[in-house]
């Protein structure tokens, strides 16, 4: 039976022309996509933070904000959730350069490459990072709402519904033993480099 030389090329995960290649290609698509977000993110705290804390202070009328539901018709949300979201599509920006350089010595064919251990170490930081900012900001937002408006409604942002979120977490430590095993197969390949 005739296999497509192409078909088993994608099939393949290493090298040019595999899997690893697509997703390389998908990976600058995501950057350019998070650096929209994250310059997005940016601006929407650097405008968003002082307005709601003008409409909080009565300086700027609330119905210039408060059209449906709006995260900055409230200060005690608009601060933590910006700051938030400034920090997360940051991270997610430096996990995607990351993955870049995983993927990019899995297209050479070099998945044990010495640094690649190095980057996985740095992403499982950097979640980790996200996650503690999510968690403060999840904190913040309803200890500010409880100090500060407990009689209001409110509707709060999607990404801060639950403090601990266990599929985060899980991802958490599938990619610190991702490190881990990259780094003992770098460490595999140097020692039979050596003996050879």
């Amino acid at each position: 039976m005739n296999q497509n030389p192409l078909a088993s090329k994608l099939a393949s995960p290493l090298g040019r022309r595999s899997l690893s290649s697509g997703l390389a290609i998908a990976l600058k698509i995501a950057q350019v996509l998070l650096s929209v977000a994250f310059a997005f993110a940016l601006v929407s705290a650097v405008f968003g933070v002082p307005v709601s804390i003008l409409v909080a202070i009565h300086w700027i009328p609330a119905r210039v904000l408060n059209r449906g539901h709006n995260v900055l018709g409230t200060w005690t949300i608009a601060v933590p959730y910006l700051i938030y979201a400034v920090v997360a599509s940051r991270a997610a920006l430096l996990i995607v350069r990351r993955l870049q350089r995983v993927f990019a010595s899995f297209v050479a064919n070099e998945p044990f490459a010495p640094d690649n251990a190095a980057h996985l170490r740095a992403i499982w930081v950097t979640l980790i990072v996200i996650e503690v900012a999510r968690i403060a900001a999840w904190i913040l937002v309803h200890a500010l709402t409880s100090a500060f408006a407990p009689t209001a409604t409110m509707t709060f942002p999607h990404a801060l519904d639950n403090p601990i979120d266990l599929v985060r977490l899980f991802v958490i430590f599938v990619v610190l033993i991702l490190a881990e095993v990259f780094r003992q197969g770098a460490q595999l390949r140097e020692e039979t480099d050596l003996t050879v």
